[in-house]
């Protein structure tokens, strides 16, 4: 392959990038086998791994698959100009019998369309091109070319990418629908935010990441958007075959945002009945029984020892589904309701300057719904704030005084908002459970000293609640993002995980 650049080591290297990769896995593997009886065949040779080998393996396995999907993507860039329209049959997929690049893929790699769409347009995307007098080109976006290269380990290998290549797709899909009149700088600098705030971050933060670049690229501002995406909603309801009863519905962000917060108010209230028992003694409670019971229902502040198992075997979409039925069940007025509807709160996130200018064709601002990636209008943030229900986030204007110090041992609902816009949900690195999934913890528990203001507490789901305290991690809180630090049974290097969300101004 050229170098160009617009390109790095993965298009002007791709050779000695896998090798490289190659060698990471092979030695990985070598390295996890058992020394004394290393096996004959892969099932034997991975029974005699411990934990720590196995996961080294397939962490070599997922680095070498980022080289292999940025080498295969800038192929799939190169099959696309041999299957440019104007080749016509002779193009290189139509050769092949096949309509297009996507679809020649799909079927040599029999992998699913959606994932060989991703590829070719990546490809698209970081393949450069040749002038009308053959001179090469540098590729139409050399930010998503540099972000989809893996990065050097220290060992000289090649370590995860800062943007999967189904991430840099996310990216794309949204650059599309911006308006051809933006400036280019403009779009290079708006992607180029983009990646800095998803680098390394889960495909799902990537989407609601993408629909912010977007958004602030749209010269014709929120509201035509948002009229549409109101008038596209729809509920169709219908019986199948099998008896069961089908519910669909296509909601616009601020209709979503009830259904959302209504679900998970219920679901977040059962997960947390899940009670913890105190193994030790509150030691500044002169009441040794006053502080048992307040133990019995405080489940996330101190060393809580976690049950054996949950009661409760259902799925998360099965709660979902129990939780739908109790909202209309309530709402129809039944007094038998199997779980009483807990107290539903929404979080608008906007910033001041947004909440209170006045909205104008020249001004119009965009806001965020916790828990929905689609943006909305500053506007319709405000008529949302007119409702008890709705706790309008605005960031970088007056706020009340969070940090309560000592005296007081359970984190206020205050507090608790102010950690939700800190670590989004739950803080464990690429843990989607929201904010009403989870409680405040304290990084240094309450009854070893650790204070009850903001910057001793982390939101934190059950599950992870409980991993914390059973396997013995460190959280730290720097410039206002936690760090998780594994202890040396898991990662003998003790290297800290980046945990929370990126944040991007609407």
């Amino acid at each position: 392959m050229s170098s160009t650049p617009a390109t790095g080591p993965i298009a002007s290297d791709a050779r000695s990038a896998i090798t490289g990769a190659v060698g990471d896995v092979l030695q990985a593997w070598s390295g996890a086998l058992d020394a004394l009886r290393p096996g004959d065949d892969t099932f034997e040779q991975l029974e005699g791994m411990n934990d720590a080998g196995a996961l080294r393996v397939l962490d070599a396995l997922g680095a070498l698959r980022h080289v292999v999907d940025g080498v295969a993507a800038h192929v799939m860039g190169t099959v696309g100009h041999r299957s440019a329209r104007s080749k016509g049959s002779e193009g290189l997929a139509r050769s092949q019998g096949h309509a297009n690049p996507m679809t020649l893929l799909a079927d040599r790699w029999r992998i699913p369309r959606a994932q060989a769409s991703a590829l070719s347009t990546v490809g698209t995307a970081v393949a450069p091109g040749r002038s009308f007098l053959g001179e090469l080109e540098p590729c139409p976006f050399p930010e998503i070319a540099a972000a989809i290269e893996p990065q050097p380990t220290e060992t000289g290998g090649r370590g995860a990418a800062a943007l999967s290549v189904d991430g840099a797709a996310v990216l794309l899909r949204e650059m599309k629908v911006v308006p051809g009149s933006v400036e280019r700088a403009h779009l290079h600098a708006a992607v180029a935010t983009g990646i800095e705030h998803a680098a390394h971050a889960p495909l799902a933060e990537v989407t609601g990441i993408a629909k912010l670049v977007r958004t602030s690229l749209d010269q014709d501002g929120r509201m035509p958007r948002e009229d549409r995406l109101r008038q596209e909603q729809s509920c169709t309801v219908r019986e199948l075959p099998s008896g069961m009863t089908e519910l669909r519905a296509l909601l616009a962000p601020e209709a979503a945002a009830w259904v959302r917060a209504g679900i998970d108010a219920i679901v977040g209230k059962q997960l947390r009945q899940v009670r913890f028992v105190d193994s030790a003694r509150d030691t500044r409670s002169p009441d040794p029984e006053s502080s048992a019971r307040r133990a019995s229902v405080d489940p996330f502040d101190d060393d809580f020892v976690p049950p054996a198992e949950l009661p409760d075997t259902r799925t998360m979409e099965q709660r979902r589904a129990d939780a739908l039925v109790d909202v209309f069940r309530h709402t129809g007025g039944c007094a038998g309701a199997a779980t009483e509807l807990a107290p539903v709160s929404i979080v608008v996130r906007m910033d001041y300057d947004d909440f209170t200018a006045e909205e104008s064709l020249t001004h119009v601002g965009t806001a965020t719904i916790e828990g929905i990636a689609e943006p909305i209008t500053a506007g319709a943030a405000r008529r949302m704030a007119a409702d008890a229900r709705i706790i309008p986030e605005v960031l970088g204007g007056a706020s009340q005084i969070l940090d309560l110090g000592v005296g007081t041992r359970l984190f206020t609902k205050a507090q608790k908002l102010a950690l939700a816009e800190r670590d989004g949900g739950c803080a464990w690195t690429g843990c989607t459970h929201p904010p009403t999934y989870t409680e405040a913890h304290h990084l240094k528990w309450w009854s070893r000293g650790g204070t009850t203001d903001l910057a001793n507490g982390i939101l934190l789901c059950s599950f992870h609640h409980h991993r914390i305290h059973h396997d013995r991690w460190e959280i730290v809180v720097r410039d206002n993002v936690p760090w998780f630090i594994p202890p040396a049974n898991i990662d003998l290097s003790r290297t800290p995980r980046r945990g929370g969300r990126p944040r991007l101004a609407a």
